[in-house]
């Protein structure tokens, strides 16, 4: 079934969606987005971490972020506000940097009342606003309600300490904090290693403790984490950018093309440019 209600800026947009190309595998977003589910039910794997989501339930997502639905009912519908890095950047400029930490790794809403009725009043001022076809201001509309959004959060957070989870999936909050630095870290230092060592001194741990970590919040090792995002972003490159073979895997710190080609076809059973090939006829948004 099609995406409905497409409304739209230059940075932003507002629709009902199925979702149902975050389904078949794991994608990488470059966008921010907040998620109302309208009906029915759903598990949104982000970062390897789930988050159930019903009808009333708010998710925010970021850009960077690694999504796949599952156990999704057949009458499952969210409507999603889209915006792009920049907005998402102006947004949150006056953000301190902990609350912002504290949004991603406190990603859903579904338990509290206010948080619905917010962005459900927020969506249907913008959705007044979008369907106006001679409106000039929706992005600047947009960023005002998202400003207002993230400001409501951070008073939030400073009047509800007290209310915020001290043990999440995984074990204790210690272990949470250091497997977000962890992503945030794969997130900005993907092109430059690959190496567990290399994060591990980031985070001034031991390679042997952010392995633990990683396992205990995901199941999975840490290079198996940084070799998969990585591949997200190569394949994202491979769809969406002119870049020759050759100046991937400089920008991706391989040390020669040939050994580019065999870790890209050593984790995705293709090689670099019959990918490019296979997808160049393919959408290049995700919704």
């Amino acid at each position: 079934m099609p995406d409905s209600e497409i409304l739209s800026g230059e940075q932003a947009r507002l629709y009902t969606t199925h979702l149902t190309r975050w389904r078949a595998e794991p994608v990488l977003i470059n966008f921010g987005a907040i998620v109302l589910c309208r009906k029915g039910a759903a598990t949104m794997r982000i970062d390897f971490k789930d988050w159930s989501l019903h009808q009333g339930a708010v998710i925010t997502l970021f850009p960077g972020d690694v999504l796949l639905l599952n156990d999704v009912t057949p009458d499952f519908e969210v409507e999603m506000l889209r915006y792009d890095k920049a907005m998402l950047r102006e947004a949150s400029l006056q953000l301190e940097q902990t609350v912002y930490s504290s949004l991603r790794a406190d990603r859903c809403r579904k338990d509290r009342p206010v948080v619905t009725a917010i962005i459900d009043s927020m969506f249907a001022l913008l959705r007044v606003y979008f369907k106006q076809d001679d409106c000039t201001c929706l992005d600047q509309l947009v960023l005002y309600q998202l400003k207002a959004f993230f400001t409501g959060f951070y008073d939030w957070i400073y009047r509800n300490r007290s209310e915020l989870p001290s043990v999440q999936q995984g074990g204790s909050r210690r272990a949470q904090e250091l497997f977000n630095r962890f992503m945030e870290a794969v997130e900005e230092g993907y092109r430059q290693s690959r190496d567990v060592v290399w994060y591990a001194r980031r985070l001034s741990i031991t390679p042997k403790y952010l392995n633990t970590i990683v396992r205990r919040i995901t199941g999975r090792t840490a290079k198996t984490i940084i070799d998969h995002y990585t591949i997200l972003q190569l394949k994202l490159q491979l769809r969406t950018s002119a870049l020759s073979i050759k100046q991937l895997a400089w920008d991706f710190h391989f040390s020669d093309t040939s050994f580019f080609c065999r870790y890209f076809k050593h984790h995705t059973g293709v090689t670099p440019q019959q990918f490019r090939h296979d997808t160049a006829e393919q959408p290049l948004e995700i919704e």
